[in-house]
């Protein structure tokens, strides 16, 4: 018998609607973007309609055009990922919670204190959006005087990735005991030092925050390129993208899943999820009731 389809649904969100035109819609919120009561009601409302995953995109920069184009989009302004989805965490129960986190613009450390937190704090919830950063803006905001190439950017995520996945493992899953008797709060045997040293990162180790509920956040990506379907393939589990038509998506998905038989990874364990946005309108039956 052959595996029966669950369709999975994730809602893009940054931190709400990503049309930058949206907030101007009759009936719309205008400042559901820096809204928490707002947001926390969508998430609750997404949770509700047995949505996979509230998804939030990042940026490291203002968006690189024009401040007279800016001016008019609700996306100039919204809350930083962690700090949000930590809020949402208590506020919902089920729903997975999806934050993009920087690999050229932030230290291994803090991603995987962040994300391990997060699924601690959720109960499980967490993923990684893994990106490189694709604003050349956001190096000015970083000490830098230009973007880091993209080649090198990606071999560095690759790095990054094997750096935060092995601090993940820095505690075994029963490492933490709690032996109020003995007074033996944790196993040292089970810690691990990962003493990594590469192309682009230097981390000793270990984490200071044991290991999270699912071992690892659930890890996304969704780069188009060469190097972002390659990363794809030999890291991701959800992978968000977007297709100008059926073909096109269709070449994308035997593309990334073909990678992934020749790295030994199974492609059952990788969900594609194309973006498609959805203008709500009234139906014919409505539009009659007004004539």
């Amino acid at each position: 018998m052959a595996d029966k389809k669950q369709l999975h649904l994730g809602a893009f969100m940054r931190p709400a609607m990503i049309h930058t035109g949206a907030w101007r819609y009759p009936g719309a919120w205008p400042d559901v973007n820096f809204n928490f009561e707002k947001l926390r009601t969508l998430a609750r409302k997404l949770e509700a309609g047995k949505f996979d995953t509230f998804f939030m995109a990042d940026h490291m920069a203002v968006l690189n055009m024009p401040f007279k184009s800016l001016r008019r989009s609700h996306t100039i302004s919204s809350f930083e990922p962690f700090t949000l989805l930590s809020a949402l965490a208590a506020s919902t129960e089920r729903i997975g919670l999806a934050a993009t986190a920087s690999t050229t613009f932030d230290q291994p450390w803090h991603i995987a204190r962040r994300f391990a937190s997060l699924d601690h704090i959720s109960g499980g919830r967490a993923a990684w959006n893994i990106v490189t950063t694709s604003n050349p803006d956001a190096a000015l905001n970083f000490g830098m005087k230009e973007h880091m190439e993209h080649a090198a950017r990606y071999r560095r995520a690759r790095e990054f990735y094997d750096v935060v996945t092995g601090l993940w493992d820095s505690f075994a899953d029963d490492a933490i005991i709690r032996d109020v008797e003995s007074g033996i709060f944790s196993d040292p045997d089970k810690l691990h030092v990962l003493d990594h040293h590469g192309e682009f990162l230097e981390v000793r180790g270990p984490l200071n925050i044991a290991r999270p509920i699912q071992g690892w956040p659930v890890i996304v990506q969704a780069g188009a390129s060469e190097p972002g379907k390659q990363l794809a393939a030999e890291t991701a589990e959800l992978v968000f993208t977007s297709a100008p038509t059926l073909d096109v998506g269709r070449k994308f998905y035997a593309d990334v899943k073909g990678r992934m038989r020749k790295l030994g990874r199974n492609p059952h364990f990788m969900k594609i999820l194309p973006s498609c946005m959805v203008i709500v309108g009234e139906t014919m039956e409505e539009a009659r009731k007004k004539r």
